[in-house]
């Protein structure tokens, strides 16, 4: 092995960035870079074309084909490659069990001018990082216009990141506070609901697939005052049993995937004989 070659330690200003992006939320929105894990994740981010601004690898990695095949990919589109030892990518790494390479990646900066024709998700405060996770990428799989996070976990925390699986370098994802993002919403001609138990509307009743926005409130307070004060209704999901409330990334799917059933994507397939 040349000294090129030899892997970072633990030590090594790399690994330390790494370690605060993962961590901490200033250290991500003062850089504007965010961290990612797992072969998966960066296969998705590199097909998305997403700016990767580093991999740290462990030389095990490249020693397995789907790993080699990863490195050669990232090599191609210039990405700088890194091997470190493996005490240094558990020090890089946001998980116990890391599977051998970490990225740093620069999110894109979007707007609402970014969202597209389908339903979008006003993601109200959420503290879950898997409850928006989860909600992001059902809106992908279910075509979804985008998403909007007004306060709450920061969407690019490497809990989101990892829960999204992928949706999060490909769905268009706006940060905005709150009362900004609806009146900008509202500008472009978007009806605004709330989700939230005892609605007068069900989902069905509404057109989700068309224009639509809906807020889906934080898991403690549900939607914000200012939502209230903008709605033009409030959507509930019916539901048979005693539950009094569902999971905000659970709600979060069904009305995308009511929106997606709108469209008439989600037609049943016909039963055979």
């Amino acid at each position: 092995m040349t000294r090129a070659e030899t892997p970072l330690g633990p030590k090594h200003a790399l690994v330390r960035q790494a370690r605060e992006l993962a961590r901490e939320r200033r250290a991500r929105e003062e850089s504007g870079l965010a961290h990612m894990e797992g072969v998966r994740l960066v296969e998705e981010a590199l097909a998305a074309g997403v700016e990767v601004a580093y991999l740290l690898y462990t030389p095990e990695l490249a020693e397995r084909p789907r790993g080699a095949e990863l490195l050669r990919t990232a090599a191609a589109r210039g990405v700088p490659l890194h091997p470190v030892t493996p005490e240094a990518l558990e020090r890089a790494a946001d998980t116990r069990t890391p599977q051998g390479v970490v990225g740093v990646f620069r999110p894109l900066s979007r707007t609402l001018d970014d969202l597209g024709p389908g339903l979008v998700l006003v993601l109200d405060g959420l503290q879950d990082p898997g409850n928006l996770g989860t909600a992001i990428r059902s809106l992908e799989a279910m075509g979804g216009g985008g998403a909007v996070v007004a306060g709450g976990v920061d969407p690019y925390n490497p809990k989101v990141v990892r829960g999204a699986m992928g949706s999060l370098f490909r769905l268009p994802v706006v940060k905005r506070p709150i009362g900004d993002a609806l009146a900008g919403l509202r500008a472009a001609g978007r009806r605004i609901y709330l989700a939230e138990a005892g609605g007068a509307l069900a989902p069905w009743a509404v057109d989700l697939a068309r224009g639509a926005a809906v807020v889906v409130g934080s898991e403690a307070a549900g939607p914000s005052p200012e939502a209230r004060a903008l709605a033009d209704g409030v959507v509930s999901i019916p539901m048979a049993g005693p539950t009094e409330s569902l999971n905000a990334g659970v709600a979060a799917s069904l009305l995308a995937y009511e929106a997606m059933r709108q469209q008439g994507a989600a037609a049943p397939p016909a039963l055979s004989h």
